[in-house]
């Protein structure tokens, strides 16, 4: 796995960043334009094209800088590293939020399906170690996982943070020096709009050195789109945050484990979700709740979880099953500071330390 480490303002950051990865992001940005254009249609039933993508980023760019101006400046550094206008690295950033802008509200009734995240937190009472401890897979089209990284940040004004993401974005699963973990899956609501996008809310809540004020993050965001999002802290709390654009629903996690793939769990969420809960989801989220129903839980557990075949192309690790692939994975420990992750399947991948020199 490719992995940069990045130092200084948000806008030097970002343009290091840029520059180091331009013809990735160049790349990165035509696979994910087609891959939402050709989602709209398929889940959503509308023809759209990359102008009205790039229409809709547009009208959020002020929306994200009032919501996270050093995000924002780190947006605009990657942009003139990488020579690429800003609505496109924001499209880049917030594709998935900004196709279901695009979607909707002609929805089909047929279930979606698209490989799709597994995300894990338990709390100290089921971890070995008596903390709490998250992780995840990121699913991805299959062709995207070359542009899976890790970026280490150093910023001059926020926590140091360490990053799985793609090439040219903000923080995707991560956690900080003051022992802040974050990750998200994704769910598709109708009442999408142009707003943040989930990648910026991340980066946001990362920025932060108080559990509070990360949830309160997302908790208040003017989202674009629907996400679930877990936050944990070092000293064992955990908010489990479902969330569609115009609505956020935290539950707190003070025992036991919480499970989420992608489809809405809550009757708030349910009744706007977008579209029926395919197959794929609803075993995923039944398969790791068996697997992680036990006590003293550790992050090499939470590995084997990740990398678990079963039920084929249902599975938690998917192998290019129908173009989709389980792009990388992430574990955390925020009470010890450690997060692992591994590029590509964890099936056959290699966890890798990233805050290890």
């Amino acid at each position: 796995m490719r992995t940069y480490t990045f130092s200084g303002t948000p806008r030097a950051i970002g343009r290091a960043f840029g520059e180091s990865c331009r013809s990735e992001i160049h790349t990165l940005y035509g696979l994910r334009i087609d891959n939402a254009i050709a989602q709209a249609l398929k889940y959503g039933g509308q023809i759209v094209d990359e102008a009205r993508v790039l229409d809709v980023a547009r009208r959020s760019l002020a929306i994200t800088r009032d919501y996270d101006a050093r995000g924002m400046d780190e947006l605009e550094g990657i942009a003139e590293g990488a020579d690429l206008p800003i609505e496109r690295v924001l499209a880049l950033n917030g594709l998935t939020d900004f196709r279901d802008v695009l979607s909707w509200p002609a929805a089909p009734e047929a279930p979606i399906d698209e490989g799709g995240c597994t995300a894990l937190v338990a709390a100290p009472d089921r971890s070995a170690t008596g903390e709490v401890l998250c992780g995840q897979t990121w699913d991805l089209a299959t062709d995207n996982l070359p542009h899976t990284i890790a970026v280490h940040r150093r910023p001059d004004d926020a926590p140091e943070t360490w990053c799985l993401t793609t090439d040219g974005c903000l923080s995707l699963i991560g956690l900080n020096e003051a022992g802040l973990a974050i990750g998200t899956t994704n769910i598709r609501t109708t009442d999408a709009r142009p707003g943040v996008n989930y990648l910026s809310i991340i980066h946001q809540a990362l920025a932060r050195r108080d559990f509070e004020a990360a949830v309160a993050d997302i908790v208040h965001a003017p989202r674009a789109g629907a996400h679930f999002y877990y936050v944990a802290a070092a000293d064992g709390r955990a908010a489990l945050i479902e969330c569609s654009a115009r609505a956020a629903y935290r539950q707190d996690l003070t025992s036991g484990v919480g499970v989420h793939t992608n489809h809405c769990l809550l009757p708030e969420t349910r009744a706007i979700e977008g579209n029926r809960p395919a197959t794929s989801t609803l075993a995923r989220q039944a398969r790791m709740s068996a697997l992680s129903d036990r006590a003293d839980l550790t992050l090499e557990d939470l590995e084997a979880f990740f990398a678990d075949t079963s039920n084929g192309a249902d599975a938690i690790c998917r192998d290019d099953i129908d173009g989709l692939n389980t792009n990388g994975a992430v574990v955390m420990s925020p009470h010890s500071g450690r997060i692992f992750a591994c590029h590509g399947v964890p099936s056959r991948g290699r966890w890798l330390d990233l805050r290890s020199p």
